[in-house]
């Protein structure tokens, strides 16, 4: 299994980052997370295209993680592709779509909806990787995934969340947790106000699940502070279009 950040940033950061939006490599199979604002043009940046795309995972509904769907959406029509995608019920691609005055391009998508759950729930199974969904605590309907790879390998994507025990249990057992940071240590109280986790929150959750490394990502203005890394969690810096190979981590 491989992980590949194509973007790394929240909603409001430096545009350098990108939104938040990742490719997990199980077997044959390409995963994409999240398709915010510019997600097609960080796929073809990182050397990509929606030909390549066998699942795609939106977390919710907040732009920077749905937005570049459409984008994502005609260029697979114009190629006969149909993308098959997942997410939150409340993920309306109809009035999405409509909105920006494209509907004629929903045609070349499958939404399978997905009906939040605090118990991990099994959402796709295919020869070579199992997707199990979780509700995240976010300020809307939030989907944590955690995605197990046929050659033993298993990430964790927290996505916008606060901290919550639902993810700690669905990354049990994992080898990489990938959590978002948006603050820093001491904004707890503004971060948790806007759905999100802070550093020291993302570093306590993967020591919460047993996990080895966490991935910290979805940064906004301020460099992220890693202030309370102790012995047992590892931290893996995420670069866009770089290939994290999960077999180096065991």
């Amino acid at each position: 299994m491989r992980v590949i950040p194509l973007g790394i940033g929240g909603w409001v950061s430096n545009p350098i980052l990108g939104n938040v939006s990742l490719i997990v490599e199980t077997g044959s199979t390409r995963i994409l997370i999240d398709a915010g604002e510019g997600a097609y043009r960080a796929l073809r940046t990182c050397g990509f295209d929606v030909n390549d795309l066998d699942l795609i995972l939106i977390t919710h509904r907040h732009g920077d993680h749905l937005m570049g769907i459409t984008t994502l959406t005609l260029f697979a029509k114009s190629r006969g592709v149909t993308l098959k995608v997942y997410g939150p019920r409340d993920v309306d691609l109809e009035k999405l779509f409509d909105a920006l005055g494209v509907p004629q391009y929903l045609s070349a998508v499958d939404f399978h909806p997905i009906d939040p759950s605090p118990e991990p729930l099994t959402v796709a199974i295919g020869h070579d990787y199992r997707i199990t969904a979780v509700l995240a605590d976010h300020t809307v309907q939030t989907l944590a995934y955690r995605i197990d790879g046929s050659d033993g390998s298993c990430i964790t994507y927290s996505s916008d969340t606060r901290p919550t025990k639902n993810i700690v249990n669905l990354a049990r057992g994992c080898t990489l947790l990938i959590h978002e940071a948006s603050g820093n240590p001491g904004t707890e109280e503004v971060s948790h106000l806007h759905g999100h986790s802070t550093t020291d929150e993302a570093i306590q959750i993967t020591k919460e699940a047993g996990i080895k490394y966490l991935m910290p990502i979805h940064y906004y203005v301020e460099p992220p502070i890693l202030s309370s890394v102790s012995n047992g969690v590892n931290i893996v810096i995420p670069l866009p279009c770089t290939p994290l190979d999960m077999q180096k981590l065991k």
